[in-house]
């Protein structure tokens, strides 16, 4: 498994109680997506590719309401 790094932003679109669970779904603003990745040895340039793998949320990082009067 090669180790990566995945940033998003995106905006809470849904908060919903599930089981005794509170889940969110979140939109994610996708127009420019950044992927590092360790341990490329077969990548060239330019080349098409595809990512499969799993998402570790490790943080969430909330942005201030604005509360504009």
């Amino acid at each position: 498994m090669k180790k990566a790094t995945i940033l998003f932003k995106g905006q809470v679109a849904e908060l919903m109680e599930y089981n005794g669970k509170r889940r969110a779904t979140i939109i994610c603003d996708t127009d420019r997506l950044l992927i590092s990745i360790e341990h490329v040895d077969n990548l060239e340039l330019g080349g098409d590719l595809t990512i499969e793998g799993e998402i570790r949320i490790k943080s969430i990082q909330f942005d201030p309401l604005d509360t504009e009067n």
